[in-house]
């Protein structure tokens, strides 16, 4: 299983949005995400970034600032 992110979907309101995805592969990714979204009557597009999991690090995912 991998991780992934993604931060550049729209969300209710424009503060930014962000999401974790566990999958095998992007495309699994991308599947959960977009069907996750139009559960939650959103949609569009977005991109999914893979995270590295040997490193050790913390990723700020939606901070506010446009």
């Amino acid at each position: 299983m991998r991780v992934y992110y993604s931060t550049d979907f729209e969300g209710h309101y424009p503060v930014g949005a962000g999401a974790i995805i566990t999958a095998s592969d992007e495309t699994e990714a991308k599947a959960l995400l977009t069907a996750e979204l139009e559960k939650q009557g959103l949609g569009g597009s977005f991109t999914v970034k893979k995270l590295d999991l040997k490193e050790h690090k913390a990723i700020i995912l939606v901070n506010g600032d446009y």
